[in-house]
């Protein structure tokens, strides 16, 4: 079979109009759209998702917007799709598939080969915008701040020639913007944290305190630093979906991604230079896009995790397979509706429990098979965010935490059986393996670990308690008859409770 590259993707452009699945591919020109973006992070997340929107805005005429990836860390991607011309097959998976062929990626670059050409390229005077895609781990954060202490930071603090940190390539690429007297640069993170763009100022400033702080009133000038809420289910691909793709393509493509009908983007509206026109083909823009940002990560990024957790326990693979089981559907959705809703800020325009049933349906797309491990990978940097600030406003609101506090005491579970099993991915994984004991005591060190003492949750005695009972029920009983206890006993009526 033919593999997919520019030239037999042109051979076979009558082919693949005339059969029956709904296939699409750019209209425009490949050779003529020259790169204004750089985005660091090209995963399966980013090439579904901002790489999607590039390429609907190439092929209205927008020549000047091509992307430029930066893998941070591997070279699989880059060696998988440049033979390919860096072209890749997106799958909308929904009741009937669809597949489009992107073309926005023009080049990808490897950060440890040769950061120098990556340096470089962010510098030129072309590049308008660079986005990022790396994980929350990406961004070093400590209890909301960047960890200075950290040994990538720190190196990058020392010397900038070979940056390990996207702070560290950005700032090395700014200075040499600012010598090179190049255009403003707009840069926005696109990962679900909150205010990404303000992390991204700050580690960038902190290295050019150190290494060119003549240069600060210039960058105040010339580069604006935004954050996104970004939000598409973009499961991990695997051989069913290259089959799905070779099947309806007949040209073989090694690396396609896919993805629910839904997506979302909300741009945070500051940018130091051109903007590209991305409210034509489905974006936002807004001046304060934090409402947007904590219902995202409160109901989805925090129903996935809830999800993921109790899949793992009870033996489910997938989200959609979990959530067909009927305790663990009711658990997400009261866990959202009776803990989280009554303490979120809601953006006009939106009603919660309509949002909600929303995320829960899209969940429930058994054409999207997400993996609970996928969602679980990270999950001690992932719950600080998506469960404990809304655990805290509940505990200052007095409002009932029943169901946070179970699904916690279950993450701590999760960990114990997951690190017996060595299947834990996550970047605290020797801490948690040392510390795991398998007792009550494991509760407060697991959250010790993470960060948890600074959140308020952690100085409340009943709310512990709950935990720590919840963790015993958990350990003595099966997790589907510990689920059904906890349901019959707890009322579909939201609580009042005197926490001390």
């Amino acid at each position: 079979m033919p593999q997919l590259n520019n030239k037999n993707l042109k051979n076979s452009i009558s082919e693949l109009t005339d059969r029956e699945q709904t296939i699409t591919s750019g209209n425009y020109d490949r050779a003529q759209i020259q790169s204004g973006i750089v985005h660091f992070g090209v995963g399966n997340f980013h090439r579904c998702h901002q790489a999607v929107y590039i390429d609907k805005l190439l092929n209205q005429g927008a020549k000047d917007w091509g992307i430029i990836g930066v893998s941070m860390r591997s070279t699989k991607i880059r060696d998988a799709l440049k033979p390919q011309n860096f072209l890749y097959t997106e799958v909308t998976l929904g009741t009937q598939s669809s597949f489009r062929i992107i073309g926005s990626i023009l080049d990808i670059l490897v950060a440890p080969e040769n950061p120098t050409a990556v340096i470089s390229q962010v510098a030129e005077n072309q590049i308008k915008l660079v986005t990022t895609t790396i994980t929350e781990k990406g961004y070093y954060l400590s209890s909301g701040q960047i960890n200075q202490r950290h040994p990538d930071i720190v190196a990058d603090k020392t010397c900038l020639e070979k940056p390990r940190t996207i702070y560290g390539y950005l700032a090395a690429s700014i200075i040499q913007r600012a010598i090179q007297g190049s255009a403003p640069l707009s840069i926005i993170c696109c990962d679900n944290i909150q205010a990404g763009g303000a992390h991204l100022r700050a580690g960038v400033y902190m290295l050019l305190q150190v290494h060119a702080q003549q240069l600060l009133n210039w960058v105040e000038e010339h580069v604006s630093f935004a954050s996104s809420m970004v939000d598409r289910v973009s499961p991990a691909t695997d051989n069913s979906l290259k089959n799905l793709v070779h099947s309806a393509l007949k040209l073989k493509d090694v690396w396609p991604v896919s993805a629910e009908p839904f997506s979302q983007w909300v741009i945070e509206n500051k940018f130091a230079g051109p903007k590209p026109a991305l409210d034509k083909v489905g974006a936002i823009f807004a001046d304060d896009i934090s409402y947007h940002q904590q219902m995202k990560l409160r109901f989805l990024n925090a129903g996935h995790s809830i999800i993921a957790v109790l899949a793992y326990l009870t033996g489910h693979k997938t989200i959609h397979q979990a959530l067909e089981q009927p305790y663990i559907l009711q658990f997400v959705q009261r866990a959202l509706c009776e803990n989280i809703l009554p303490v979120t800020e809601i953006p006009q325009g939106y009603q919660g429990k309509d949002y909600i049933a929303e995320v829960i349906q899209r969940f429930q797309n058994s054409a999207l098979p997400y993996f609970a491990q996928q969602v679980n990978s990270d999950s001690s940097q992932k719950i600080i965010l998506r469960w404990f600030p809304s655990i805290d406003n509940a505990l200052l609101k007095n409002t009932d935490t029943a169901f946070m506090s179970f699904i916690v005491a279950a993450w701590v579970v999760y960990v114990e059986r997951a690190l017996d099993a060595n299947e834990l991915n996550d970047p605290l994984d020797h801490h948690l393996m040392k510390a795991n004991q398998k007792n009550v005591q494991t509760v407060e060190q697991f959250l010790t670990i993470i960060g948890a003492s600074h959140f308020n949750f952690t100085a409340s005695a009943r709310f512990m308690t709950d935990v720590t009972n919840a963790y015993q029920t958990l350990t003595d009983i099966n997790i589907s008859n510990a689920l059904s206890d906890f349901l019959t006993k707890n009322t579909s009526q939201p609580k009042e409770l005197d926490h001390a």
